[in-house]
């Protein structure tokens, strides 16, 4: 069958083509998506050729996240249904045009491995999003938080917001950090319980402010500067403060490791996702505690692909969380 698709055709380009969907192989399903969802920061870096732990193939369909219904069964596979609704990560083909993740397309195919059950009371928009919610879960979730501690989310991205809300989810209480008032707006409604404007206001006092002398056990560093860590690390107290870094991080001088040492600071470092990390964010989704729904700023139809990718390299506009909606596709 022939399935449209976004294709990155060859650096920072990308185009809307009709590709050959095959029957699927031993262990695989086929998926009709419904949603897929961009990760505007992994997916703008591998257009550009600039993720540095994989290089591109072009030309390559991007994507790692969608929602759709089982279409098809392979040989082998178990546990599954023709018309079952899934959430689904890569995808898997052979043909000139390879799957570079390999989920924003309308027909493709899918490891059953790599298959999640949504559960009730999750909302599709939510779960298609659900690897960079799993970022900010995994982020959340790693560092020692008790109920009440106060933790500072630096960055007002995707990743940041759902770091924010995850942490919520553990009853901390949760300070985002950012410069995009149009994000920041996002978060206060959203995602944490108060927001700063580094561009309006120094960190260090402002967070004082908010938690009258008591100490940030948490930093969930979604931005991984050398600037960033300088602006936070006073605010962890030495030998027991703690920092997750959480998202891609390009290059390899990025912080300042004696610092760390010097402070005692705890690092923590994220990657990938699992079926524990993506099952327990689709639950916290169901129970309302992750909304990535609401975060979407950009629900297009799919033919508008192209134009959002080239949204991202330019920033021409604000935006958060981009879907793309392939109901109409076949």
């Amino acid at each position: 069958m022939q399935s449209p698709a976004i294709v990155f055709t060859k650096l920072n380009e990308v185009e809307l083509q009709s590709i050959d969907t095959p029957d699927p192989g031993e262990g695989e399903v086929q998926v009709r998506t419904l949603y897929s969802a961009i990760s505007s920061g992994t997916e703008g870096w591998f257009l550009r050729n600039l993720f540095t732990w994989q290089a591109t193939p072009y030309p390559c369909v991007p994507g790692y996240q969608r929602v759709g219904i089982i279409t098809r069964l392979g040989k082998g596979v178990t546990g599954w249904r023709e018309g079952d609704k899934v959430f689904a990560t890569t995808g898997c083909w052979q043909g000139p045009i390879s799957p570079g993740w390999g989920a924003h397309l309308a027909l493709g195919n899918t490891r059953a491995s790599e298959l999640y059950r949504i559960p009730v009371g999750a909302d599709d928009l939510d779960a298609a999003a659900a690897v960079v919610a799993q970022v900010g879960y995994n982020a959340a979730y790693r560092p020692s938080l008790q109920p009440g501690d106060w933790v500072v989310v630096y960055g007002d991205g995707i990743i940041g917001q759902s770091a924010a809300q995850a942490a919520r989810s553990r009853k901390a209480r949760v300070i985002l950090v950012g410069h995009r008032d149009e994000r920041l707006a996002l978060a206060k409604q959203f995602s944490a319980d108060h927001v700063i404007s580094n561009r309006e206001q120094p960190v260090m006092a402002a967070v004082a402010a908010l938690t009258h002398g008591e100490p940030v056990r948490v930093v969930l560093d979604s931005v991984q500067g050398e600037a960033a860590q300088k602006e936070y690390e006073g605010l962890l107290p030495q030998g027991s403060g703690q920092i997750v870094y959480c998202g891609f991080t390009p290059g390899t001088v990025w912080a300042d490791m004696a610092r760390l040492q010097q402070l005692e600071l705890t690092a923590h470092f994220i990657c990938g996702w699992n079926r524990q990390r993506l099952d327990s964010t689709l639950a916290l989704m169901a129970q309302g505690r992750i909304n990535m729904k609401s975060l979407v700023t950009h629900l297009v139809p799919f033919q508008r692909g192209p134009e959002m990718y080239r949204m991202i390299l330019s920033k021409s506009e604000p935006f958060m969380g981009i879907t793309l909606d392939w109901k109409e596709s076949l």
